[in-house]
């Protein structure tokens, strides 16, 4: 069923695997949903997450079907869950907790310092190129390792040497595991995903084993064994819930390990593509770089400074713009809600897709044309004093403008800001439900990107594939073939 007004589609009713869902794309819709605390739970995203991608059992995902307590300290009006099994809070305030804040930080250091070692300046000799057969596997192999020990510590990927490999076999299975495939269809992607879960398994068995508080760094954060304190607690936490075990909990890691790595890498991958693809765009990132040196960072950079660039934030912006096509999920268990000029009935799941938002022509501002939605322009994001046409909105769209996000970054070239995209740029969701890593993936893909532009000459040899379909709506898409290039470490003597 679709539902519409003015002529236009904004909403439809489809069945997804049995389940009744409404897609809103709206803007005043998608705005109410990111207010509305009663759809601010994930709860509907982790139930199937948890059951399609990541295999846990339904006894173990009976405890999160029967949590409608919500994500926050005190539950909802007329919900009686144990305190212990509230899994919802529990999930999201591990998440907050481990992610932003005071957590940040150490994860920021450990991240920096093993990106410096995948990144190391000297890898490459300066007087001849190394030929490499894809820009993607490059990253993933060194970024996505960097993610993983800065959360999950070294001692998982020491134990069992092929998980890397296994997790991206398993990560490029992923939309088959979305759609419900049975194991018979695909017993390869089964046989994969259980081996993960074993390491997993294995890995809790060892770090158990062996821990103890001096293992602990003096940030009182990191240690070898678990990786970081968001690690022990989710132990913890976790297993303390009605009905959960080791196998489930490995489900569980195995999806956090996916929603902290999968979409992070790509986005790394495209950013880095287009710094040394646009014309006249890397000489303009080397010379800002330049400016946001440190000699107390392992990476060599003020992290903080970086991730406030203005080029360099737009840069990032535009990426995830241009290729993150993910579905967010709301649902309220209690009541129906009004979404502007709707309703979601009660118990139903509404989803909002980040790709149609982010592809609006009527919105986005192309410069009479010059830079159409689906094509990458580094600077869509920054407004100009002395260009009035400057900005991601459409002139004509900005009076009278909707909302104002927090985020905005000045300085004498030109200003950083999201100021009327409230429900137009939405990579990482919005509201209550925004997802909490996005401070961390921000830093991954700015950081990983600078490295290579300062540290390497990169040579592109094939124009950027079209991107794989196959996960949309799962993230942020892949190149739909590999990316050749040639890479030599940079001789900083012509700073060229």
């Amino acid at each position: 069923m679709v539902v519409s007004y003015a002529g236009k589609l904004t909403a439809t009713k489809v069945k997804v695997l049995g389940t009744d869902v409404y897609l809103f794309q709206d803007y005043p819709s998608i705005r109410s949903i990111w207010k509305e605390q009663q759809l601010a739970s994930p709860m509907a995203a982790y139930v199937y997450t948890l059951k399609y991608l990541c295999g846990q059992d339904a006894k173990s995902l009976a405890a999160y079907r029967a949590d409608d307590s919500g994500p926050f300290p005190k539950p909802y009006p007329g919900t009686n869950i144990a305190p212990q099994n509230r899994v919802d809070y529990i999930t999201h305030a591990g998440l907050l907790k481990g992610l932003t804040g005071r957590g940040l930080g150490p994860t920021t250091r450990r991240l920096s310092g093993s990106l410096d070692a995948a990144f190391e300046p000297n890898l490459y000799c300066d007087d001849e190129w190394t030929q490499m057969p894809d820009l993607l596997k490059f990253f993933q192999r060194r970024l996505g390792t960097s993610i993983m020990r800065s959360l999950f510590g070294p001692t998982l990927l020491t134990l069992h040497p092929s998980f890397v490999d296994d997790f991206w076999e398993y990560e490029r299975d992923v939309p088959r595991f979305a759609w419900g495939l049975p194991s018979f269809i695909i017993p390869r992607a089964y046989r994969n995903r259980g081996r993960l879960i074993k390491h997993l398994k294995s890995w809790y068995a060892h770090a158990r084993s062996q821990f103890t508080e001096s293992n602990i760094d003096g940030d009182g954060d990191g240690d070898r064994l678990w990786g970081s304190e968001f690690m022990r607690n989710r132990q913890r936490d976790l297993l303390g819930v009605e009905g959960q075990n080791d196998e489930s909990l490995a489900a569980a890691d195995l999806g956090l390990i996916w929603a902290s790595v999968s979409n992070i890498v790509p986005s790394a991958t495209f950013s880095t593509f287009h710094i040394f693809a646009e014309p006249g765009l890397l000489p303009r990132v080397r010379s800002v770089l330049d400016s946001h040196r440190s000699t107390t960072s392992p990476s060599g950079f003020n992290i903080d400074s970086l991730t406030k660039d203005p080029l360099l934030l737009s840069i990032y912006a535009e990426t995830l713009r241009m290729y993150v096509k993910t579905y967010f999920v709301a649902c309220s268990p209690h009541k129906d809600i009004s979404l502007g000029n709707w309703q979601l009935p009660k118990g139903k799941v509404a989803l909002v897709n980040s790709g149609i938002s982010h592809m609006d022509q009527n919105i986005w501002n192309t410069k009479d044309g010059e830079y159409p939605v689906h094509r990458f322009w580094p600077d869509r994001f920054i407004t100009y004093v002395h260009d009035p046409a400057s900005g991601p909105i459409k002139p004509a769209m900005r009076p009278g403008a909707q909302d104002t996000t927090t985020e905005k970054v000045q300085d004498d070239k030109g200003t950083f800001c999201l100021d009327g995209l409230q429900g137009l740029w939405i990579p990482y969701g919005g509201g209550h439900a925004i997802c909490p890593g996005r401070f961390l993936a921000k830093i991954a893909i700015i950081l990983s990107a600078a490295l290579i532009a300062d540290r390497y000459d990169i040579e592109l040899l094939e124009d950027l594939p079209k991107v794989n379909p196959a996960k949309f709506g799962l993230g942020s898409l892949k190149p739909g073939a590999a990316i050749p290039f040639r890479i030599r470490r940079r001789n900083l003597g012509t700073k060229e």
